[in-house]
């Protein structure tokens, strides 16, 4: 019996030669670990991307709620509608470039797509606020078409009484 095991040897005795294996290793290893730490980075990012434009979106409801304006860069007054979308662009200006076309402004029972509105007092109002994120890596980013991801905050208010 002891012959039969000397000749055929234990099963490690054939891998006393490891050239190669810690490059195989290593690749075995380097993908999982890459993505975790791009996603880590990636959808912290996304995160931080989402509660600026809620933030954002937030601090021109503000505005529009107790019918402020705000004065432009000339000092010259702004209308209700251009106020909120001023307030939206310049909170979340320092981290996001929001275009003023993704901004809708509406009463709740208008039609989505109109002209904004700030509507009156005691009016229910509504804002909506697009904005797409886009992912610096593929390696994440290619589970997303086009490595873009829509982001969307609204909130509804109702207008306070003030004076026009």
């Amino acid at each position: 019996m002891n012959i039969i095991l000397h000749i055929l040897g234990s099963p490690f005795q054939r891998c006393r030669n490891a050239r190669g294996s810690t490059a195989v290793e290593i690749g075995i290893t380097l993908l999982p670990f890459l993505l975790s730490f791009f996603g880590v980075i990636e959808f912290g990012m996304y995160y931080f991307h989402q509660h600026t434009l809620q933030s954002a979106t937030h601090e021109g409801i503000r505005i529009g709620l107790i019918g402020a304006t705000l004065d432009d860069d000339d000092g010259d007054a702004l209308s209700r509608e251009d106020s909120i979308i001023k307030a939206i662009t310049d909170k979340a200006g320092e981290f996001l470039t929001i275009v003023p076309a993704d901004i809708q402004i509406n009463p709740i029972n208008a039609v989505a797509g109109g002209p904004a509105n700030a509507g009156t007092a005691g009016e229910l109002m509504k804002v909506e606020v697009d904005y797409t994120h886009e992912f610096f890596s593929s390696l994440v980013g290619g589970f997303f078409a086009d490595n873009k991801i829509l982001i969307h905050a609204e909130g509804t208010y109702r207008n306070e009484d003030f004076i026009l």
